[in-house]
């Protein structure tokens, strides 16, 4: 998951391939791809989780059941997610955004789409909130008026043969 930067890209592709090295074959095998995709679900939590959703290619769990090496990336990745979902929310809370929602779809090999939903308003009610809304209230006001003391004044040119446009 490259979505939080260099850094945590380069990690990731270290501790995959220390994954893909360690050789996690179970032998286990599936009837179908909504069988391997009940598996996932018990096994990892970021498939249960209430708080942000995760999609899987059907074409891709297929491929899984199938390719050992697909099948170590999906769970690679699958267990790399609440970590993620955690540090988004971190960065947007640190940022005074509030994360109302996180879809997650793996695509298919090397292919993740993260959709993520934030409000960077303050909760109405608080202190803040209301010391923005007079600002923002006041600055309406002031631009009124001056909207206001312009507008009895028009500019008017010649155009030529007689005519005046304003």
């Amino acid at each position: 998951m490259a979505v939080t930067g260099i850094e945590t890209y380069a990690s990731y592709t270290n501790r995959y391939g220390d994954t893909q090295n360690a050789g996690n074959k179970t032998g286990r095998t599936y009837k179908n791809a909504h069988e391997y995709k009940n598996y996932l679900t018990q096994k990892y939590d970021c498939l249960r989780s209430r708080d942000y959703s995760v999609n899987i290619n059907s074409s891709l769990l297929s491929k899984a059941m199938g390719d050992e090496k697909t099948k170590q990336w999906l769970e690679y990745n699958l267990s790399l997610i609440p970590e993620s979902i955690e540090k988004l929310k971190a960065a947007q809370s640190a940022r005074g955004c509030k994360v109302l929602s996180v879809t997650d779809t793996i695509n298919g090999y090397d292919s993740i789409t993260e959709e993520v939903l934030v409000t960077d308003e303050v909760d109405p009610g608080t202190e803040k909130a209301r010391k923005e809304l007079e600002e923002r209230l006041e600055k309406r006001k002031a631009e009124k008026e001056r909207d206001r003391g312009t507008a009895g004044k028009t500019a008017c040119r010649k155009t030529g043969a007689g005519r005046t446009a304003i």
